[in-house]
Order: structure tokens, then sequence, then C-alpha cells
């Protein structure tokens, strides 16, 4: 009978050594839970370089943060028995934006992803993208219209699976839930956040992770000057998104007001990005309105082509914001040397306006009348006509002018000396600090903008508006120093669908002298329910 063959035994278990008894005993847990000695004390070179890395830039991130390689395996790791693990093992970068952001779910939680690691100098090679996790009170905190709201676990959910880009059908099976039962539920959630629509929230939702998440990870050096001076000055009351446009182009947009309220595109002025108004939040949500602008004096390519060529693509950047962010015709604003942009933007993309509504209009580089005493922008128009190298030296002078408030508010209060408005508008502002800190920010990082304004001015754009169907409206300042009002009136005239209104005690800086007056003209269905002449008269 043939004797059963022994089975050979099992080798003994080896004796962990003193430092894992201690760390074991010191972690209160388990030494199987930990891995082996060799695995802790001789970790892999990329692992220690993750580590390194990991907290000379994430260790007081207030985000749940890890890293993730090529192979999308996890980066940091954590033994500590208060700390759950919630990162998983593997995980790999959805290709769903250009941006390098995009949303995922695993084991029903969301993940934010940006891959975009080039914006950290020093980081390691094998580092391939970055994973925040985002849990329900994250998704409501870093909304800006509902940062109180509470979310149900399955709220959260399938809020989670609709970021991630699956439709309501589709966040419906992964749930393991009936459409009809999500299709109630996402009711309830657009209720919460104030929403019309799904479409809307998702929208505005992403926008808003995107942009904070953002603002919490990226190197200092990569959060822009401008956003930190808005932010100083407006705080919560501004969001601030980034949008990439073609293959490279990231394209910052602000939005102030009503979250939820009737989109406003607003072509800013030379002197700053922001309307010279502290408060103008209020009577922006007073009137419903959001209000959203692109500073263009700090965007990437302004150094890049000819003026014409950067002209073309601002519009189209403006364009394809329009479609990404409101996808509907959309009510312009332009004041002073915004209208030339203004101008170009609605003759080269009419079907993206239902509107446009200009302050302090610039002077034609020709004025509608010859006169012995010509101003200032007309005098400057002739120098810059007859000789380039004027330009160059203009700027220079005019941002080191900016570079010091006191020679600034001198400088300025001499320009705009012959309006009382103007004047009293100036001392009030310099009196903030705002507007200091704005000018000196535009001399010192972005010192070719003043060119890129000066040389805009100087192209037809009056050619662009008599181009343009829309329905337009030009407030104008009787005390105007630098576009006397009958130069004005007469670009109007020319305008077949304009109106022309003059304002009482307002200069050149109309939009923030008579705010209200300027907001008024803005509501969507004013304009077609005027009856009034197209040029009326009084304040």
């Amino acid at each position: 009978m043939r004797q059963p063959k022994k089975q050979p035994r099992p080798e003994p278990m080896a004796r962990p050594s003193q430092f894992i008894q201690i760390l074991a005993t010191a972690l209160k847990k388990a030494p199987v839970a930990l891995p082996s000695e060799d695995a802790l004390l001789l970790s892999p070179r990329n692992e220690a370089q993750s580590e390194r890395f990991f907290f000379r830039h994430f260790a007081q991130c207030r985000l749940s943060i890890n890293l993730y390689d090529s192979a999308g395996t996890r980066q940091i790791n954590t033994y500590a028995p208060d700390s759950e693990m919630i990162f998983p093992a593997q995980l790999r970068m959805a290709r769903q934006s250009v941006s390098g952001c995009a949303f995922t779910v695993i084991e029903e939680k969301l993940f934010f992803l940006y891959d975009r690691a080039e914006h950290w100098p020093d980081v390691p090679d094998h580092i391939a993208f970055f994973a925040v996790h985002l849990d329900g009170s994250h998704l409501a905190a870093l909304s800006a219209e509902a940062p109180t709201m509470t979310l149900t676990p399955s709220e959260y959910v399938l809020l989670a699976h609709l970021l991630s880009g699956k439709d309501l059908q589709g966040a419906a099976e992964a749930t393991g839930a009936s459409y009809d039962t999500k299709r109630k539920q996402i009711r309830t959630v657009l209720d919460k956040f104030g929403a019309k629509t799904q479409t809307a929230l998702l929208r505005a939702l992403s926008l808003d992770i995107t942009a904070a998440v953002l603002d919490e990870i990226l190197p200092l050096k990569d959060r822009r000057p401008e956003t930190a001076q808005i932010k100083r000055q407006f705080g919560r009351a501004v969001v601030v998104n980034h949008l990439s446009i073609g293959e490279s182009d990231e394209i910052p947009i602000w939005e102030f007001g009503a979250r939820r309220g009737q989109p406003v595109l607003y072509f800013h002025s030379m002197l700053s990005p922001v309307l010279f108004d502290d408060d103008m939040i209020r009577p922006l949500k007073a009137q419903n309105l959001r209000m959203l602008l692109v500073p263009r004096h700090f965007l990437s390519f302004t150094r890049e082509a000819e003026p014409e060529l950067r002209m073309a693509r601002f519009s189209k950047a403006m364009a394809e914001i329009v479609d990404y962010m409101i996808d509907e015709p959309v009510l312009c604003l332009a004041e002073s040397a915004g209208v030339p942009w203004a101008a170009h933007f609605v003759r080269h993309h009419p079907d993206h306006v239902s509107k446009l509504v200009l302050c302090g209009t610039p002077q034609l580089f020709k004025a509608v009348k010859d006169s012995a005493s010509p101003t200032i922008f007309v005098d400057m128009s002739h120098r810059l006509r007859s000789d380039a190298r004027v330009l160059v030296g203009l700027t220079q002078v005019y941002n080191a002018l900016s570079r010091v408030p006191a020679f600034a508010q001198k400088g300025l209060g001499h320009m705009f000396r012959k309006s009382e408005a103007d004047s009293a508008c100036l001392d009030t502002l310099f009196e903030r600090a705002h507007l200091s800190d704005w000018l000196r920010l535009i001399a010192n990082h972005a010192t070719l903008a003043s060119i890129d304004e000066m040389i805009s001015l100087q192209r037809d754009w009056h050619a662009d508006l008599l181009a343009t169907r829309c329905p337009m409206v030009l407030l104008h300042g009787r005390e105007d120093p630098i576009s006397p009002i009958e130069d004005a009136e007469a670009i109007a005239r020319e305008l077949p669908e304009a109106r022309f209104e003059p304002v009482e005690n307002a200069g050149h800086l109309v939009f923030s002298e008579a705010i209200h007056r300027v907001l008024s003209h803005l509501i969507c269905d004013q304009f077609q329910a005027e009856a009034a002449p197209r040029y009326a008269s009084g304040p």
C-alpha cells in the first residue's frame, strides 16, 4: 500500500525585526497589515522622489491630494490607523478635457484629475497626474452659488457621475437606480444649487471646482498676479475661471454679480480690467446681471504675432467663451479703449451678440471737426502715425508713471482736469488704492499691453461699427475731456441701429460715474420695449 506523500513542512514565519515590532506597536496595527521590512526600508527610488516632491509642495494643502505615475499607480501611501486610504491603488487619467482637467468616479468617490505636471519645475519624471478627492461638502463649498448647502450621500454620488461625463441614464445605471428616480432627484439637486437646468448646473459647478482646486494646488509662480489682485479687491464676490482655447491659449474669465443672471460680456478700459467701483456687485445683483470679462492685458498671446492677428485671436476666444459659458447671443458692454475690441468682436462674430452698449466712446484718430486746440488723443494720434518710435517711447513713459502712485495720480489728473466729474472720481479711486494697484500691476506684468491699446485705438474701428447691424446704445458724458461729445454723437448718427444718450454731470469715466444709468440698458427686454427716439436728451 502506497504511503501518502508527506507534505513539506511550512517554513516558520520570519520573526519581524525590532523595527517592525516597534512600528506596529506605535501604529497599533498587526505586523501583517504593514508591508515587508524590505518594502519599507528599501522603497523604490521613484516612491522616495514622489514623497519628497509631495511634501515639499502639498503638505499644507487643504484638499486631499495624491500623485500617480504614468502606469496609474498611487505614489503616496499611509499606514497610520486614523488615515483612511481614500485614493485607489490604480487610477487612470480620463482624456476628457484639453485643459488637463477631468473628473472620474471610483467606488462612489469623486476625483478631480489634473495632468499638467509641467507647472512644477521640480516634478519627478515619472509623475503623470494629480488626483484630488472631492466629497459632498467640497461640491457645495467650492460652488460660488451654494457654499452652505448640503447634499445627501445619494445626491453626491449622482452629481459625481454627472460631472464625470455620464448622462442621467448612465448615472442611474451606475448607481443601480431607475431613471425616473434619478430624474426626480436631479430636480432636488437643481433646487439646492439654484440652477435652472442640469446643463447649466454642471457647467457652472465644473468651472467653480476647477478654478478653486487649481488655485489651491498650483505653485505660487503660476498663480497669476492679476488673479491675486482681483481676489484682494472683491474676495468671494468674484469667480475666476480659466478656459482652454485651441491648443495652448488658456483664457481667464472673471465673473461678477448674479451667477444665474442675464450674461453681459464686458470689454474693459485701458486703465484697469475692472470697473472703477468697489460697490459694483450690489447694482449688478439688483439688476440680475452676470458680468463676464476677460482681462486682455494679461493674456498669453499678447507678445505674439501682429496686432491685427492678436485682436482676431482675442475675438475668437470671446466667441468660444460665449459658446461654452452662455450658449446664446450675449449683451456686450464696452468702455473707452475697450470699444475697438468690442467693435471687432461684434463685426466678426455677429451671431454671438444681441446688443451693444458703448460708454465713453473714444475719439476717432481723425477728429470730426478740426480744432486749433486738438484733444490729447488727437495730438498723440498724429505723433504716433508720423513716427512709430513715439509709440515705444510713450509706452515706456506711461509705464514709468504708472509704477509710482503719486506720479500716476498727477498724470491722470492733468489729462482729466477739464472734467469736474472725472477729477472727483479719480481722487476717490486713488484714495482707495485699487486704481494705483492696477496701474502698477499692468506696468510691471503687462508692459506691452499699453502698446496694444494704443494700436487698437488707431485702427479703423469705426468701420467695424458701420458694418454691424445689432442694436446699439452710446452713452457719453457731456464733460468728456478725452472724446468730445460732438464727435461721439457724430459717430452715432452714422450707425443705423444706434441710439445716442448724453449723460449730465459725467465725463469720460461715465460707467463709474453713472453705473445705474448704464446697467439699466443691459436688461435684455428693455431695448424691444423702448419706443423713445434714437437721440435722447436730458440726464
